[in-house]
């Protein structure tokens, strides 16, 4: 699927949001013929060694982020 890149995709690093392994991801993005695929885990950015590592074994290239969590403040007086 060339030219089609998943940008919000979550691994096992996210906890309640992800459950795939980072090398599983790189490995099923390759088996669909991806040739790119981002990595957004919640609130870390623990995974992107091994995503980074398993997406040059598979031939894709890796794109990061991360999905950051926050409370809204209320605006001061």
């Amino acid at each position: 699927m060339p030219g089609f890149t998943h940008l919000h995709t979550a691994s096992g690093y996210s906890l309640r949001y992800g459950a795939s392994h980072p090398e599983r991801l790189a490995e099923r993005a390759a088996e669909r013929g991806m040739d790119a695929l981002a990595l957004t885990d919640r609130d870390t950015l623990a995974g992107t060694i091994r995503f980074a590592k398993a997406c040059a074994k598979a031939g894709v290239r890796p794109l990061f982020g991360v999905d950051l969590a926050y409370e809204a403040t209320a605006p001061g007086p």
